[in-house]
């Protein structure tokens, strides 16, 4: 009776070690590494700037060797964008200076600049077409002055060469604009037809550029 007793729990742990190996390869199966698993979440969770998704490509090119300042394969693109949307977003490198080269494209087409920061602005509409009023500062002891000042983009507009192209609204920052603000900054073309708008709405590995309406929401984002 201890020899069959012997001989049952000897099977009994084989049975055990061999389901335990068949539950160990079949888990080895249908579980993926984690390794894919990371990877798996982290092209989920990268979203390119302007709401879309793009794949995320890291290699080496002819910019690298020769600088990619010098080499704008895209200017042409440029330049047809900026008179076809009128008023453009753009996503610039974080080290800057790449913005530079299409900036001078502009001004040797003919136009002229107005350069402002979205830091500070205020209303949009109010500052750029209407005459609103400026309080300077000061140090308490003085009552508090107000100043009128004229619309920014007429009174530029004014003031252009008879040989100018237009002026080029540059919004530094725009990213802290609502989008609001960024709505009526992609209609002032239509309201003054002189007049370009180029937002800085954020950064990105490259110089890159979208239809204003599209990232103010006035028109459905295509890829």
């Amino acid at each position: 009776m201890a020899a069959a007793l012997a001989a049952t729990c000897c099977h009994g742990s084989l049975l055990t070690s061999s389901s335990s190996k068949v539950e160990q390869q079949y888990y080895r199966q249908t579980t993926p590494p984690p390794s894919a698993l990371h990877s798996s979440r982290k092209l989920k969770s990268e979203k390119m700037v302007g709401g879309f998704n793009r794949d995320v490509k890291c290699g080496v090119g002819i910019g690298d060797f020769i600088g990619g300042d010098l080499l704008k394969l895209d200017l042409g693109k440029w330049l047809s964008d900026v008179e076809e949307h009128k008023a453009l977003a753009i996503y610039s490198p974080h080290e800057g200076g790449y913005e530079g080269r299409y900036l001078n494209r502009l001004r040797y087409q003919g136009y002229h600049f107005l350069d402002l920061s979205a830091r500070g602005l205020g209303d949009p509409e109010t500052t750029l077409t209407k005459l609103h009023p400026v309080c300077p500062a000061h140090i308490g002891k003085e009552p508090i002055a107000r100043w009128y000042f004229p619309p920014e983009v007429d009174y530029r507009l004014s003031m252009l060469p008879p040989d100018a192209k237009g002026l080029i609204l540059w919004v530094i920052e725009a990213k802290v604009l609502s989008k609001a603000e960024l709505q009526f900054l992609a209609i002032l073309p239509s309201l003054r037809p002189r007049v370009r708008v180029i937002a800085e709405c954020g950064n990105w590995r490259k110089f890159l550029w979208k239809p204003l309406k599209e990232i103010a929401g006035l028109t459905p984002i295509v890829d």
